[in-house]
């Protein structure tokens, strides 16, 4: 194949960026200043949220969310087992317990019915406290937050909304991130607006965001000229380097999400019929931060991968399932046949090449590659079978 290797993932920095770098550095203001708060301003406004803060990491943000609303030993968590684990490890680690749900096979999103069977068997298996649930919106595509906020609602659950890939996405028209007590984004590099790393959470309590703000900046308060520390606070502050390339990104964001939503489009169509994989679910609202297929039961991914990168395609897994990780197999008891479906899409998930460096006419072909592959992996079965 000619032209340059396309990569899984890159991100959409050009000129307006390094001026926005170049600024900061000259004013020799770097971490926790003018362009952190300017931030900030935006991604409150853009959600019409009271406040947002911006932290180190979608990680970062996860971790002060849990130790402002309070949550740990004693306390479950309800969060789906196939995503990142971030919501799963910070839950463990201020003490509380992770209960994982199974996901819906085409959304990749926490199954509703899944959810309302786990939180009434805890009581049977363990002593935790039902206290929140967090709603990851898979890929950039909300979870049905109506039917998980019917299921928190009956049992007194918190709703923890992790937004880290769905910045953009909406629910109804309503931006995902304001439909719990607060909502967590990530800036990482795989994203639509990344800052490198970071992250920032939204909600409209204001006791709860001065939480945030405590937690993220050592515990501290300011007393006239004295300073106290009234919590074991974190250093999860934002560098101003960080948020001037977050403002100059949040500004392109409309633009960059037009064109993952056409080369997703593009691979849809081109995939729409191929034997040997399902399709995720298509939606108007659908941010695309991963675009990621279901290979079938007996097509060998790491063989799939290998073929798409000699054609010049990067690819890799989707995401992982939590419940199969060793620390909460371990620490919990999990088996993969606990969740089959989110063991599935662990094991047979797919993520292609989908960022803004790409046009249509390379998902065309990606997804071409991909058929190619599948198909040469099935005539092989059948000529073993034979």
């Amino acid at each position: 194949m000619g032209g340059a290797p396309i990569p899984l993932a890159k991100p959409a920095f050009d000129d307006r960026e390094l001026e926005a770098v170049r600024r900061v550095l000259e004013s020799g203001w770097v971490v926790q200043g003018p362009e952190v708060e300017a931030f900030e301003g935006d991604i409150a406004r853009r959600h019409g949220a009271r406040h947002a803060i911006a932290v180190s990491s979608g990680t970062a943000a996860l971790h002060v969310a849990y130790l402002a609303l309070g949550i740990g030993p004693g306390d479950a968590v309800f969060i789906p087992s196939f995503a990142w684990p971030s919501a799963a490890n910070m839950a463990a680690l201020v003490g509380a317990r992770p209960v994982f749900v199974d996901v819906l096979p085409d959304t990749f999103s926490l199954d509703p019915v899944d959810l309302g069977r786990r939180i009434e068997e805890l009581p049977k298996t363990d002593r935790s406290r039902p206290r929140a649930v967090v709603p990851v919106h898979s890929f950039g595509l909300s979870a049905d937050l109506e039917a998980i906020g019917d299921a928190a609602r009956a049992s007194d659950l918190l709703v923890i909304e992790d937004a880290a890939c769905a910045l953009g996405a909406s629910r109804r028209g309503r931006p995902v991130g304001t439909f719990g007590r607060l909502g967590i984004f990530s800036f990482h590099p795989r994203k639509a607006v990344t800052t490198g790393e970071g992250g920032a959470i939204v909600t409209d309590d204001d006791g709860l965001a001065a939480a945030v703000r405590l937690w993220r900046n050592h515990g501290q308060i300011q007393a006239g000229a004295d300073r106290d520390m009234i919590v074991p606070g974190l250093n999860y502050r934002l560098t101003e380097i960080q948020a001037a390339i977050g403002r100059v990104q949040l500004d392109r964001l409309d633009g960059i999400l037009a064109e993952r939503r056409a080369i997703a489009r593009a691979y849809l169509d081109a995939l729409a019929g191929c034997e040997g994989l399902s399709l995720p679910a298509p939606h108007p609202e659908h941010t695309w931060q991963t675009f990621m297929v279901v290979l079938d039961d007996g097509i060998d991914r790491g063989r799939v991968i290998r073929d798409l990168e000699r054609h010049g395609f990067g690819a890799g897994p989707g995401s992982i399932a939590g419940h199969c990780m060793t620390f909460h197999r371990e620490r919990y008891g999990y088996r993969p046949e606990d969740l089959p479906i989110s063991a599935r899409l662990h094991r047979q998930g797919l993520a292609l090449p989908l960022h803004t460096h790409m046009a249509a006419e390379d998902g065309i072909r990606c997804a071409s590659a991909l058929a190619g592959a599948i198909r040469a992996q099935r005539a092989m079965g059948a000529e073993g079978a034979a």
